[in-house]
């Protein structure tokens, strides 16, 4: 087990075992449910938290309050890891929320409202050895998104550039802030002239989110960017879709970014600008990740020239989606429907599945997500974790939940059922010529310790 002193220094606890949370309840944990950290993750400590641990002696989880391993005694905290995209989150970390403190507990109290954890995919974490070990597998390959390939020192130049060559389009305008604000690495795309690259263009939304990412939530956690304050016209939209297509390698450009709200509110726009720039260029793809809330708006779109469709869900449980996603005069057929409509109008469709331990992993989701390949309107389900604070969300899930698989055991099952379906984080690479001879299942998620890690002796604890 790892726990963090209040100076943001990590330790090893000498005694305890590392403990997960499946999402319903907290367990020691196996060497099934780990997998080794890449060299340079930064872990993160969560304040107002107490760790829990496994003590073998016992038999028995245990609240550490107080700890002193050498340093002075000090009150820890838990501590977890973030996955980057193309990870997903198995476990979340056992922590025990303390009242009182700068973050108060909400999990013994579901009328409470309190400022909450920033939205980040919390995820268990400990020490085999000297080796981090996270309860984590990985669903898509990184080499586009590696870090190093972003915030590079000619970025600001690149921008300057660029924005003096097409003066007065909000949109670059905007993915200039995106890119070097935000580090939003779509809109820095744009100017790197490279792969998937972001095109916001929509202010508003007919959703509320409890994880958006552009708008502050109901516990006032921070976000990390805010939307775009006006609505571009189709020729901005075009210019930039063309320009990126006809100069980047493998191109993608993708509406519903972060900084903005849902693109299909402005439908005769995006259809518009799609047919504009279809008319200039015939290069790359053009990607709508949408809430899909507006199913004739999406096959528009597709008839316009978008080449693929990304419909954005948590659950296919109506109480749950409606709880998360709060939406306003949508619902879930309104989604499927827009699956239905995208995939006979010729687009690659995908869902972009929010992923809770303890939630997605049941049998119902499986069997609700089955269903759509069956019925041939669904190409990938995109695994990206539902960052959000665990206190929160879980309050609004059903304590029944039947039959879970964990998210290892329903990636494989999806996969066992449908063969052809694809996986991953990012949206694909269409427009690279050999995407389709890819598997569609890149990264097992069967994890890589298939042996307990060896653990160091321990001390006499009667000393």
């Amino acid at each position: 087990m790892l726990l963090a002193a209040p100076d943001g220094q990590v330790f090893a606890h000498p005694d305890l075992d590392l403990v997960v949370d499946d999402g319903v309840a907290p367990r020691p944990a196996e060497p099934t449910d780990l997998s080794p950290l890449p060299p340079g993750w930064e872990l993160m400590q969560l304040p107002a938290t107490r760790p829990i641990g496994f003590d073998r002696a016992t038999g028995r989880l245990e609240v550490v309050e107080q700890c002193d391993l050498g340093h002075g005694r000090f009150v820890p905290r838990a501590v977890a890891v973030h996955p980057p995209p193309g990870f997903v989150r198995s476990h979340f970390p056992a922590a025990h929320f303390v009242a009182g403190e700068s973050i108060a507990p909400v999990v013994h109290d579901p009328g409470e409202v309190r400022p909450g954890l920033p939205l980040w995919a919390y995820t268990a974490v400990g020490a085999a050895g000297a080796q981090h070990v996270a309860a984590l597998f990985q669903v898509d390959e990184l080499s586009r998104w590696a870090p190093a390939l972003y915030n590079t020192p000619d970025l600001p130049e690149r921008v300057g550039q660029r924005l003096r060559a097409e003066p007065g389009n909000r949109v670059l305008d905007q993915l200039a802030m995106c890119a070097l604000d935000y580090g939003c690495r779509c809109a820095q795309n744009i100017f790197y002239q490279r792969w998937e690259a972001a095109l916001p263009m929509a202010p508003a939304c007919n959703a509320a989110c409890l994880g958006c990412l552009s708008k502050t939530p109901e516990w006032e956690a921070p976000v990390p960017q805010y939307r775009l304050r006006f609505t571009p016209t189709p020729d901005e939209i075009a210019d930039v879709i063309v320009h990126h297509l006809d100069h980047a390698p493998e191109p993608m450009i993708s509406f519903g970014q972060g900084c903005e709200g849902e693109p299909t509110l402005n439908g005769s726009i995006l259809v518009e600008a799609i047919r504009r720039a279809r008319t200039r260029t015939l290069q790359g793809v053009i990607n709508l990740n949408t809430n899909g809330s507006r199913p004739k708006v999406v096959q528009d779109a597709v008839r316009a020239g978008a080449g693929a469709v990304r419909v954005s869900i948590n659950s296919f449980d109506e109480p749950v989606f409606r709880a998360y996603f709060r939406p306003e005069g949508f619902g879930l057929d309104d989604l499927v429907e827009s699956l239905r409509l995208a995939h006979a109008a010729g687009a690659f469709t995908s869902i972009n599945l929010l992923l809770w331990p303890g939630w997605t992993d049941r049998r119902a989701e499986l069997d609700a997500v089955s269903a759509l390949c069956d019925e041939g309107c669904l190409d990938m389900v995109q695994l990206r974790n539902l960052c959000v604070d665990p206190a929160h969300y879980n309050r609004l899930l059903p304590a029944e939940r039947g039959q879970r698989l964990g998210l290892r055991g329903f990636v494989l099952e999806l996969a066992a059922r449908h063969p052809q379906l694809r996986f991953g984080t990012f949206n694909p690479r269409l427009a690279a010529p050999w995407y389709s001879a890819l598997p569609a299942l890149q990264f097992s998620p069967l994890p890589p310790m298939a042996q307990r890690p060896r653990m160091r002796p321990r001390p006499d604890r009667r000393g």
